[in-house]
């Protein structure tokens, strides 16, 4: 067995493993989802949420954790565009972004307030580049499982049809995305080790991007989750919920203490540490 089988074995194993526990998420949600909302931060001002789904997902894929959010008090919305095909060309990806802008801008204007973009994979992508855009009509951006930096595609990334459908290549990279995170705008990502899409590697914020000389609040926050289902897990929706009520003012830290028992909390802090401070640059 050469190189390239046992490459594509592992691969297959880690889509394999991440559905599976996708799956199991989607049954938690009906479980845990009620709890969940019962312990989230409820939205401390008029605040809209615009959600974006991953490559191949579509409205209906974040519509749990819209419901959510609307639950506990947001406006939250999803992109309005059905099913995320990728990027094929400059021009379909301008047309994108300009139709969840013109969504921005409608939803800040009935609230009094810019909105919030939270984007699971690359729709995480696109949330970062919407603010980077249209800063005006931003309070912040949350990322799940997106690749919070750009770079070649990377080998360890997961079944063809994301590997194709990511815009990954070196005149797109040097295009259409960028680097730097949105200046001004607060930037949390949401990562997980158990991710058997993106690597954790590819999800984190790099160290040298975490603070800037404006003082940007930028965190990385890791959950035990899947990739395919962290929209629907319970404990990515109240990390979200208590990111999208946090203060511009006074902004913290997630502190999961608040939230989860001894044994979870240690579970986060001793088995998972939050890595802030060692990620490399």
């Amino acid at each position: 067995m050469n190189d390239t089988m046992l490459r594509n074995g592992y691969r297959q194993f880690r889509l394999g493993s991440d559905i599976l526990l996708a799956g199991c998420e989607y049954v938690g949600q009906f479980l845990y989802g009620p709890l969940a909302l019962s312990v989230a931060r409820r939205a401390a001002a008029p605040k809209a949420v615009i959600t974006i789904p991953g490559f191949t997902g579509t409205d209906e894929t974040v519509a749990p954790l819209n419901d959510a959010l609307n639950n506990l008090g947001y406006t939250a919305e999803s992109w309005g565009l059905g099913l995320n095909r990728g990027i094929p060309d400059r021009a379909r990806f301008e047309q994108q972004t300009n139709q969840i802008a013109k969504r921005a801008s409608r939803l800040a204007e009935t609230t009094g307030a810019p909105v919030a973009l939270v984007g699971h994979s690359l729709g995480g992508m696109y949330a970062r580049e919407i603010g980077r855009r249209y800063p005006d009509l931003v309070d912040r951006i949350v990322t799940m499982g997106s690749p919070a930096h750009v770079m070649p595609l990377d080998p360890a990334v997961t079944g063809q049809p994301l590997r194709r459908g990511r815009p990954f290549g070196r005149r797109d990279r040097d295009h259409i995305f960028s680097d730097d995170p949105p200046a001004g705008i607060p930037l949390v990502a949401i990562y997980s080790r158990l991710d058997g899409i993106a690597p954790v590697r590819t999800t984190q914020i790099p160290g040298n991007y975490l603070f800037d000389a404006q003082g940007t609040p930028r965190e990385n926050i890791e959950i035990l989750c899947s990739h395919l289902g962290m929209a629907v897990n319970p404990l990515v929706q109240i990390v979200i919920a208590d990111r999208l009520a946090q203060s511009l003012d006074d902004w913290r830290p997630f502190d999961a203490s608040g939230y989860f028992p001894l044994p979870v909390r240690l579970a986060h802090s001793v088995f998972f540490p939050p890595v802030n401070d060692r990620i490399p640059a």
